[in-house]
């Protein structure tokens, strides 16, 4: 299981003993060709006769505590790599280490805490209740993992590399996808992407993604935005590959099917492997695994951002508090927008890959967690998704020892991610009821900052993930409609929920009527509020659009308070609106201003919710 880290080591100081040809030199080659058979109780009589003939070598004790570590013997693991650190120590008091042993050395710091903080995690309790491997629906006798879960947590997409009429072999980094053959005839198949829905709680049969995502060659790892519409994958030994290696796609959903994938190019892909993403919640950033030179290990994480032309600019390395010397694989960017969970073997562990989290603040990842037993084992444990809520995980391991499965974990609060609110619903035309296929748009209400545009489908189904800590707005626009916009504030601690909003658009057309919902004023005054200028702009850029419109606004009251002051309060905000307009640009011919006071009340009085929804701003289309 140790197998894909112990031979990491720079080959410098064994390439010089090698040239030297003395018994203990060739001990520890022996050594390591025994530990690449998995034969570590023969390695360690190897390298305890090497060590007899030469005590000084610090490599035969690097490769002695990768024995032990194997062997799961782990105070002899790390009592031989406290050897190993030691003579290293001593070399570089007397002289300066070259760039080679300079990095044996970082290495040799790892080993040497992951040995001994590995001997810590096995003396540990449970951190979680003991995880559910999925039903044989969903499991199949080959390789099933990498689920990805949506952020309702009710469909959940999969690779497997289940037969197929033609197959290929698998490649994307599984050394261990092959399950029990159940027959000497059947054939593993290629990498394929698959998805299964939740229905009353209980996940249907696998559905395959349709071509072109799927092809002959190996397709998977896939990762979607919150709506499902946008998918970024791994493909290999497609035409268009960089170098015939596996590399990132991209492919949209429009008009019920999806674009033929595109090649994600040179600046964000290598030559080398690329594959394993994962989507944020606005769509904005991909975090990545990659084998591509310049990086910390074998394989780390990067991120790419798209820059401010909505392009994807160039991936930078996660940096070292997550990447080690090691592999990092199987990133998943939570919903939160802050917590990352990712597999690695650098990161002290209980063997093999483990899960990890790490969570973004102020520019910084904090130091990963294990996130315990059962959950990890001495197996490969990785691709780990979790949906809004954070209480259940998924994820695949080969605990089982015939191969990855998808597993079902319950996860404690305390290694959640911070909880969001997920709005979903449907855009219609208000006169037809037609479904719309409209932009929604995410906005922060304090900063004006656009978070996130997104699209309902043909159907005018849309849905939205709002992380924790801020204020939205959140509107809904479509060309020859007037748009609607709500107010949505998530404070930092709240509670995941699922909010159904239905949106319907008004059309454009004299006597329409719409009301504004993100117009605010201090309390009792006609003064606007600095969160009205998302609103405002909103108009204006309306009615700039539409020059021959002519419109009233209108201010309405509830009914507490002196009737006289309520209406003058009422045309008073009315006129603060348009003088806003027409300081912006708008021709004061095209907009009048009237208070209604309290005369008409579009819910009760009696509640305050009632009388919230009175207190609004009116618009009526005069002429157009």
């Amino acid at each position: 299981m140790l197998t894909l880290f112990i031979f990491c080591v720079s080959f410098y100081t064994t390439a010089q003993n090698i040239v030297l040809k003395n018994p203990a030199a060739q001990a520890i080659e022996q050594a390591k060709e025994l530990m690449l058979q998995e034969k570590y109780e023969e390695a360690v009589a190897q390298l305890n006769a090497s060590i007899a003939q030469d005590q000084n070598n610090e490599m035969a004790y690097y490769y002695l505590g990768s024995a032990y570590q194997a062997l799961d013997k782990h105070s002899e693991a790390a009592l031989n790599f406290t050897k190993a650190k030691m003579l290293m120590e001593a070399t570089i008091k007397s002289r300066p280490f070259s760039s080679a042993e300079t990095k044996e050395f970082h290495i040799l710091q790892y080993r040497l805490a992951y040995a001994a903080e590995q001997a810590l995690l096995l003396k540990s309790p449970n951190t979680m209740k003991e995880p559910m491997r999925l039903s044989n629906l969903i499991n199949s006798d080959f390789g099933d993992y990498f689920p990805m879960l949506d952020p309702t947590g009710t469909k959940l997409y999969f690779t497997s590399t289940r037969p197929e009429p033609t197959g290929a072999r698998s490649f994307l980094k599984n050394k261990t996808t092959k399950k029990e053959n159940p027959a000497p005839s059947i054939k593993e198949g290629d990498e394929d992407i698959y998805y299964v829905e939740k229905v009353n709680g209980v996940w249907g049969n696998p559905v395959k993604m349709p071509e072109p995502l799927n092809t002959d060659n190996n397709d998977g790892a896939a990762c979607f935005s919150a709506d499902g519409r946008l998918m970024v994958f791994g493909a290999c030994g497609r035409s268009d590959a960089l170098d015939k290696s596996c590399d990132l796609y991209m492919a949209t959903y429009e008009d019920w099917h999806w674009s033929l994938p595109k090649n994600m190019g040179n600046i964000v892909n290598s030559n080398e492997w690329d594959a394993q993403t994962t989507l944020s919640y606005d769509g904005s950033k991909i975090i990545f695994a990659s084998g591509r030179c310049g990086g910390y290990g074998e394989t780390d994480l990067y991120l790419v951002e798209k820059n401010i032309f909505g392009e994807w600019g160039i991936p930078v390395n996660l940096g070292g508090m997550v990447n080690t010397p090691f592999n990092e694989y199987a990133p998943f960017f939570s919903q939160d927008g802050k917590t990352l969970y990712f597999s690695s073997d650098g990161h002290p562990g209980f063997g093999g890959l483990d899960i990890f989290k790490s969570v973004l603040e102020n520019g910084k990842w904090s130091t990963p967690l294990n996130l315990g037993k059962p959950l990890n084992t001495s197996a490969d444990d990785k691709y780990f998704t979790i949906g809004g809520s954070g209480e259940t995980g998924y994820f695949a391991s080969d605990r089982d020892g015939k191969g990855l499965d998808i597993y079902e974990i319950e996860i404690p609060e305390e290694m959640r991610p911070q909880p969001t609110i997920v709005v979903i619903g449907t855009v219609t035309d208000a006169k037809t009821n037609a479904t719309i296929s409209a932009y929604i748009m995410i906005e922060d209400m304090n900063s004006n900052e656009m978070i996130a545009v997104n699209k309902s489908s043909a159907d005018g189904k849309y849905i939205i993930v709002l992380p924790a800590g801020k204020t939205y707005s959140v509107s809904a626009n479509k060309e020859g409609f007037f748009f609607y916009s709500q107010l949505f504030d998530v404070p930092l601690k709240t509670e995941y929920k699922e909010i159904k909003k239905d949106l319907q658009l008004k059309p454009i057309e004299k006597g329409t009527k719409v009301v504004f919902n993100n117009i605010f004023f201090e309390s009792g005054k006609a003064v606007l509020t600095p969160q009205s200028n998302l609103e405002l702009e909103k108009i204006f850029d309306l009615l700039k659009a539409n020059p021959t419109m002519v419109v009233e606004v209108g201010g309405h009251t509830d009914n507490v308070g002196d009737e006289d002051f309520n209406r003058k309060l009422s045309h008073d905000r009315a006129k603060a609106v348009r003088e806003y307009l027409v300081n912006r640009g708008v021709n004061p011919d095209h907009i009048q201003a009237k208070g209604y006071g309290e005369l008409n009340p579009v819910a009760t009085n009696d509640t305050e919710d009632g009388r919230k929804a009175n207190r609004r701003t009116e618009f009526v289309i005069l002429d157009f």
